[in-house]
């Protein structure tokens, strides 16, 4: 494994018919690029669609980026292929970030929507913006270790937003993580340390709005481990939820 680093990229899209193609090809693009990324142990930081062209900061060591991006241009080119279209897929520019370069590039790629043609940051599902705000969490991005590096206030404001509406941040439900780590604990009757309840602590802070990346630094696990807890089955979810609920059962050791 290579340091890490982070950069940004711009991939190409254009080609036939291309824009008909609409939310199902960029979807498609996003849980393809998804995929590669977790089998490289590569972040996609943010991401923005512009008219022609997919916008990306991604961090990882040099070769596993490269990897994720190659994946990204066969598979898409493949899929689309297959619809009867030909379509030139593949990174166009890519650049190494410096060290306070990041809330710059997460704004780069947050306002290819805006110069699509959106009416602002948020009026637009093209970017990782909503996520960044906390008004989506979608399967393909998570948004939990931006978050924790850029100010969202800030990115709104630099991305041309309107002030941020009544009631953001939107209520999640957020308790502390070692709460929701003692009551998953307390659920299956073992102690917070016990790997056991690590699973049912993954199903239920991401049920309350955490992200996969501080799930993993309070386990002291991986990110794709934390993936993994998560995409296993929890049969007693709603019990923990019950727990959180006031009342007696919220006390917990």
């Amino acid at each position: 494994m290579g340091e890490r680093a982070m950069e940004t990229v711009i991939v190409d899209l254009t080609g036939a018919r291309v824009g008909l193609l609409g939310a199902v090809f960029r979807y498609e693009v996003m849980d393809r690029l998804a995929r590669a990324a977790d089998s490289h142990d590569v972040r996609v930081v943010a991401f923005g669609f512009g008219s022609e062209a997919l916008r990306l900061v991604l961090e990882g060591d040099e070769e596993a980026r490269t990897n994720v991006l190659r994946g990204l241009k066969v598979g898409t080119i493949r899929a689309v292929a297959r619809w009867g279209l030909k379509l030139q897929a593949g990174p166009s520019l890519r650049r190494t970030l410096g060290g306070g370069e990041l809330l710059d590039a997460v704004c780069w790629c947050h306002r290819a929507p805006i110069e699509a043609g959106a009416d602002g940051p948020l009026a637009s599902p093209w970017s990782s913006h909503r996520d960044l705000l906390g008004f989506r969490r979608a399967r393909f991005y998570d948004a939990g270790w931006l978050r924790a590096r850029v100010d969202p206030t800030e990115t709104q404001r630099l991305c041309g937003g309107a002030p941020l509406p009544p009631g953001w941040p939107p209520p999640h439900g957020q308790e502390d993580l070692t709460r929701l780590l003692r009551v998953a604990a307390a659920v299956l009757g073992v102690l917070p340390a016990d790997r056991r309840c690590f699973r049912l602590f993954v199903h239920l802070a991401r049920a309350r709005g955490w992200g996969t990346a501080a799930m993993a630094q309070a386990l002291s696990l991986t990110d794709r481990r934390v993936r993994q807890l998560a995409a296993e089955p929890e049969p007693e979810l709603p019990l923990a939820l019950v727990a959180l609920s006031p009342g007696p059962l919220s006390r917990v050791p």
